[in-house]
């Protein structure tokens, strides 16, 4: 099958059922019928009791297949990234509304799935879930819709050595609620979950947008002082909060109120 982001397609065979399976279901709004302008292959082959990947980076996976999902996503995306490193990649996700699109950035855990996807139930169209890839030279990030899956959060903080044992939902995104085109970055939020909290949105000042974002940048050795130079002009131009909250409802309410 063909991946497709920005009009550049990766190649992705497997000879395991149940993995093709969920590379169709994961990237169903990202697949084409051809490869045009290809940036690679990439192969998931059964391997003695586990799996080999060929292309990429080239490692063997040795957990059951219900264990190495997150693993298969973190290939592709490698690939991409990999082949386009003009972009600056943002551990974020983004959804759009009235043509103005919001990034969702921050470390593992703290809502960015969850507060993109009970945006899109509210007509807000999905751009991403879990990378935002951003253009070096405009204020403008690029679709890269594979099917959002978000974590069952059990209600209380958890230390990032245990999230990995959360169990994930797959969430469906209807096709019209899926944006193609790139699309200005209105506003970014950093996400930060805490028990008990109200749910509640504050202006950051520039200094420490620029430094979060730094922080999410996950190619930020392909650019380095231009990485930092493009958060900086992004701190200083586009509006940035930290959205505290407990309950994913109440945060809902209130970005779709203000923002």
């Amino acid at each position: 099958m063909y991946i497709e982001f920005d009009g550049q397609q990766l190649a992705v065979g497997t000879d395991v059922p149940e993995m093709r399976e969920f590379l169709a279901d994961a990237y169903s709004a990202m697949l084409v019928p051809v490869q045009r302008e290809g940036v690679g292959r990439l192969e998931f082959v059964r391997r003695g009791s586990g799996f080999e990947v060929r292309g990429g980076r080239e490692r063997e996976l040795a957990a059951p297949l219900r264990f190495l999902f997150e693993s298969i996503r973190a290939e592709v995306l490698y690939c991409f990234i990999t082949a386009r490193r003009d972009l600056m990649w943002m551990h974020a996700g983004a959804a759009e509304r009235a043509g103005r699109a919001v990034i969702f950035a921050g470390p593992s855990g703290n809502g960015k799935s969850t507060m993109v996807t009970l945006l899109c139930e509210l007509g807000w169209r999905f751009l991403s879930d879990d990378i935002a890839p951003i253009r070096m030279n405009a204020d403008e990030v690029l679709p890269f819709p594979e099917s959002p899956r978000r974590r069952i959060h059990p209600g209380e903080v958890f230390p990032p050595e245990r999230l990995a044992l959360l169990d994930r939902e797959s969430v469906v995104i209807e096709a019209e609620l899926i944006r193609e085109e790139a699309a200005p970055i209105g506003g970014i939020v950093f996400p930060v979950f805490r028990g008990g909290a109200t749910a509640g949105l504050e202006r950051v000042t520039a200094g420490e947008a620029a430094l979060k974002l730094i922080r999410d940048c996950t190619n930020f050795a392909d650019h380095k002082a231009a990485a930092v130079a493009r958060a900086a002009a992004l701190a200083q131009t586009i509006p940035v909060y930290e959205l505290t909250y407990s309950s994913g409802r109440d945060a809902q309410a209130l970005l779709n109120s203000r923002l």
